[in-house]
């Protein structure tokens, strides 16, 4: 039975044919209206190169989502196979007091992710992910890949400890351009260490250091990166992701059966905002 799951499971998510077929599936139910938006420095460059310096959030806010976090962090339980990692983000955190919601409906990340799509998108997911030590054979999210969620994709990746050395797993990628030196393949890849390096020649392999509450903006979609590989602690990133209007896949579980709590909070946190827009990037009429 596991080999028959693990044969569909290749078949949905590693083929890009079946990618896109599963688009023109949620063509009907995309419903997102565009928002007015030109295009900013910060997004005119992740449109060049795929990634951009994010905001640092501030110390009380970084303060008190690891006094939430890191808790969970400390009693979640190790995979043996698949992503070494887990989302501690559940229901109960989508509270418009949560600070959380306050870091994925800011203006710092949600407007930048507006501008990128040209008002166009849809929120994937947010998530804090902890990622546990490892240190034997390379696993799903270790490897080179692009994530084949959409064609287009945004995340603001976000530390909540200090990720100074490559021992504490930071968020590892290309840019856009050497991204396009990596063999194109009908099966989207997971490459090893030593058959990316072979493909991407001279092109430069780049790392996200950084303390706790400093942040990146990259397109996953069109920039090669791994992730995950740390080996002396735990990892534990805020991923807020956004995916254009017509995504190869739904949006997280989490936030399907959470949009409408979704939509209110974005309205309280940010009534500057249209509320049929804030409706419409969580797929709700």
């Amino acid at each position: 039975m596991t080999s028959v799951r693990d044969i569909g499971s290749f078949i949905r998510w590693r083929l890009i044919p079946v990618r896109y077929a599963t688009m023109l599936m949620g063509l009907p139910t995309a419903t997102t209206a565009a928002l007015g938006s030109g295009q900013t420095k910060i997004t005119a460059v992740i449109n060049k190169q795929g990634y951009h310096a994010g905001p640092t959030l501030d110390d009380a806010t970084v303060t008190v989502l690891r006094d939430i976090y890191l808790p969970r962090g400390r009693t979640a339980v190790t995979k043996d196979r698949g992503a070494p990692f887990v989302n501690l983000v559940t229901a109960e955190d989508f509270t418009i007091d949560h600070p959380l919601m306050r870091v994925a409906f800011s203006h710092e990340i949600f407007d930048a992710a507006v501008d990128y799509f040209g008002g166009r998108l849809m929120l994937d997911s947010i998530q804090v992910l902890h990622s546990f030590p490892s240190k034997g054979p390379l696993r799903e999210s270790q490897y080179w890949h692009k994530d084949y969620g959409d064609r287009k994709s945004f995340h603001c990746v976000a530390y909540l400890n200090d990720v100074l050395t490559a021992d504490k797993g930071p968020f590892v990628y290309v840019d856009k351009e050497d991204s396009k030196r990596i063999k194109k393949s009908a099966i989207i890849r997971r490459i090893d260490d030593e058959q990316f390096k072979r493909e991407l020649g001279d092109g430069t392999i780049r790392a996200f250091y950084g303390k706790a509450g400093e942040s990146v903006f990259v397109d996953p979609a069109v920039c090669y990166h791994y992730g995950s590989r740390c080996t002396s602690e735990p990892r534990m990133a805020i991923f807020v992701t956004f995916n254009s209007a017509t995504p190869f896949v739904r949006p997280s579980n989490l936030v399907q059966k959470n949009a409408e709590r979704l939509a209110e909070i974005g309205a309280q946190l940010r009534p500057d905002l249209n509320p049929s827009f804030l409706r419409s990037i969580l797929r709700l009429r």
